[in-house]
């Protein structure tokens, strides 16, 4: 994945530094870009779960379930708690099986186009 954006040797680099300060000033996605690509620990998730296309869909749908806790619980959950709930859904076939088909739904990856 790290050969996907070769850069380029005849980058100035002055220029970019500019160009790149108003980007971020006037564009609230690019700002929230470098902001999260920026934050050491956001970084190193990102290195260790985000290598490969397949590590990265597993991670954004353990994310999708966690956000799916914090919306749908009926009560106020901790972390841990929904850690512990995550990790029970996972370790149950059939439920696995159920978020699994789910994801893929919302993904809107036809099964024939899946690994």
């Amino acid at each position: 994945m790290s050969e996907l954006v070769k850069f380029p040797k005849d980058i100035d680099v002055e220029t970019h530094e500019i160009k790149g300060k108003h980007i971020y000033q006037t564009n609230d996605h690019f700002k929230r870009l470098a902001n999260v690509m920026e934050h050491p620990e956001f970084r190193e998730f990102y290195n260790m779960y985000m290598s490969d296309w397949d590590s990265a869909k597993t991670m954004i749908m353990f994310m999708k379930m966690y956000e799916a806790l914090e919306k749908h619980a009926q009560i106020t959950l901790t972390p841990y708690q929904k850690l512990a709930i995550v990790k029970d859904m996972i370790d149950d076939g059939k439920k696995r099986e159920i978020i699994c088909k789910g994801f893929s739904e919302w993904t809107n990856v036809p099964k024939e186009l899946e690994n």
